[in-house]
């Protein structure tokens, strides 16, 4: 499960991010090029989810991560 305090700081800021345990499976740029792209050999988000559809396919690769390194922060 991904963890707020490994967070990567290539991410863009906002709701969702992918911490440093990513393995660079290309399954979430795959599923949501517009959001996920690579990044020193990781996974990050670099656009934030904007109209519905984009934010489905992030929900979408977040379940589909096989090391669980997508989250949503809580609250949002």
């Amino acid at each position: 499960m991904a963890q707020l305090e490994r967070r990567r700081p290539q991410n863009a800021s906002g709701e969702f991010y992918v911490d440093s345990s990513c393995i660079d499976c290309d399954t979430c740029r795959w599923m949501a090029p517009e959001v996920f792209h690579r990044d020193g050999g990781q996974s990050a988000v670099y656009h934030q989810s904007g109209d519905a559809g984009q934010r489905e396919r992030t929900l979408q690769a977040l379940l589909a991560c096989p090391t669980a390194s997508i989250a949503k922060t809580c609250g949002s």
